[in-house]
């Protein structure tokens, strides 16, 4: 469960120093709660975002993936409704979760997790792409980019994953200072793990070892975004249940892209520091002033765009939503820190 916001200006002060030590944003007990910069009726959940000729693109979980255009990180928004064109043949459904975009010399390329065919539920990752940003996306070949194991495309039958039978989600597409790409994607069910694969320079196909994994929990880490900076790779992830408050967003650092396992999870953003129920599901992209980005996250409203209360049980009220927040991030070295929310 997450701490209350700190009420006493003391107490404030402090918890803005210690946060500040682990690179999170602190927001001061008499400071405004962070404002959605958008929040539509039927939510916006898991933003995969990309910056196009100053618009921003966000894609997100729902049928057939549900996508957005933003004039600027605050908006205006207008909804460019789904993106994907037709559903895979492998997938049992249209039903995506946390899709992602990557520009490439294929041309726009679309990750996505579907629950596949004979797979009991389970989902993989397909590729799909498309000569716009905003669609539409054909999917790519017969079969998914990475399957958890059996007949599937890239069967990531790799030793050593936590749960044999687990689906595959979030994928999240990295390019190296080598500009070398990869794909991210979480390992369902717990424990969990973040693992990576090697693509080709489209970004369509699986290339060289099966993956790797970089992390595991014994609970839940999900939602995985890296980034280089310099000889240090920065791992972003959300971490605990996504259904609550305690949902959060966290970082690790390691000079091996391959292994994050044993290395410090710093916390970034939290219901205790910024007042947002539950922000998780972020994402990086980059900003006109160098060395700047903005992040974008998810958080749970009720009553309009008011962050949600918990229960005492735990769960959030009927009606909850999820919303887009953004906020300026900028580097300290390898050292994310995030400023003021737009």
């Amino acid at each position: 469960m997450p701490l209350p916001r700190f009420r006493r200006p003391l107490l404030a002060a402090v918890a803005a120093v210690a946060l500040a030590a682990v690179g999170a944003v602190a927001v001061p007990a008499s400071a405004a709660t962070p404002q959605p910069v958008y929040a539509p009726a039927g939510g916006i959940a898991d933003p995969g975002v990309v910056r196009h000729n100053d618009n921003f693109f966000v894609f997100a979980t729902g049928g057939r993936a549900p996508a957005y255009r933003g004039g600027t990180a605050s908006g205006p928004w207008t909804s460019l409704g789904t993106v994907l064109g037709s559903v895979p043949g492998w997938a049992e459904s249209g039903a995506v979760w946390a899709p992602d975009a990557v520009h490439t010399p294929a041309g726009w390329v679309l990750y996505y997790s579907a629950p596949a065919k004979g797979k009991n539920g389970q989902r993989c990752i397909g590729v799909a792409t498309s000569d716009t940003v905003g669609g539409t996306y054909q999917p790519v070949g017969d079969a998914p980019l990475i399957c958890p194991g059996g007949t599937h495309g890239a069967d990531d039958a790799a030793p050593g994953r936590p749960v044999a039978a687990a689906g595959v989600i979030d994928p999240a597409p990295f390019e190296d200072a080598e500009g070398r790409r990869f794909v991210l994607y979480k390992t369902q069910q717990t424990p969990s793990s973040i693992r990576m694969l090697r693509v080709n320079d489209n970004g369509t196909r699986w290339i060289g070892n099966p993956s790797a994994e970089l992390v595991r929990s014994a609970g839940i880490i999900e939602n995985p975004v890296l980034r280089q900076r310099g000889s240090t790779f920065v791992l972003f992830a959300s971490r605990y249940g996504y259904n609550n408050c305690s949902y959060a967003t966290v970082y690790l650092t390691s000079t091996d892209r391959w292994n994050f396992h044993g290395k410090a999870e710093h916390p970034l953003l939290t219901t205790g520091n910024t007042g947002i129920c539950g922000p998780g599901g972020a994402d990086l992209v980059p900003a006109l002033v160098e060395d700047e980005q903005r992040i974008f996250l998810h958080g749970w409203v009720c009553s309009g765009t008011t962050p949600c209360r918990q229960r005492a049980d735990g769960s959030l009220p009927a009606g909850a939503r999820r919303a887009l927040y953004a906020a300026i991030l900028r580097w300290d070295g390898a050292t994310p820190r995030v400023g003021a929310f737009l």
